[in-house]
């Protein structure tokens, strides 16, 4: 009976322990299926934009987000209760309903904001440059938008942390909003 008692412990232990591995897998696709997939879809949107907006945040909402114009119109970036959505829309029409592209989010605590855009002629990259040889002085030519948050499903957590460049961009671009009828 005790030889009986122990093997049900050690095989219910085990079958406990193999399921929470899986479990624990499958989070982690997910996760990972959502920073991919978003990272794809920013990547292909923001890489074509013409002028991105300062960040900003609403705090009633908690909201943050970013505006950008490209050839096919205007996007607006937005991370607001754990989920990360884009909507879409012609200049000087109604924006578009907003569309998911990740949940989940969080932002993190005590860091850096969520969103943040670097113009040309920033240097945000500085202090992790050598103080001579390559990169010392490396000043960006394009305007460029920081994602940093995690990701989380179930108990895995996977940190976000990405560059997005607006190659149509440069120094001569302009801060008034294509987007909204020509607002700062």
């Amino acid at each position: 009976m005790t030889l009986m008692s122990f093997m049900t412990v050690v095989i219910v232990g085990a079958t406990a322990e193999i399921y929470s591995g899986t479990k624990r897998i499958d989070n982690t696709a997910e996760v990972r299926d959502q920073v991919d997939n978003s990272f794809r879809r920013l990547d292909r949107e923001m890489r074509y934009a013409n002028w991105v907006s300062k960040p900003g945040y609403v705090p009633a909402s908690g909201s943050w987000y970013v505006e950008f114009a490209t050839p096919d119109g205007c996007r607006q970036l937005k991370l607001s209760k754990g989920v990360l959505t884009m909507a879409s829309w012609k200049a000087d029409s109604p924006r578009g309903a907003p569309m998911p592209l990740a949940a989940g989010i969080e932002v993190i605590s005590g860091g850096p904001d969520p969103i943040v855009r670097y113009r040309p002629g920033d240097q945000p990259y500085l202090s992790a440059s050598p103080s001579s040889g390559m990169g010392a002085n490396y000043q960006l030519v394009f305007q460029q938008v920081r994602l940093r948050f995690t990701i989380k499903a179930g108990s895995v957590t996977l940190p976000f942390d990405s560059v997005f460049t607006a190659q149509n961009t440069d120094k001569d671009t302009t801060e008034t909003n294509p987007c909204d009828g020509g607002r700062v």
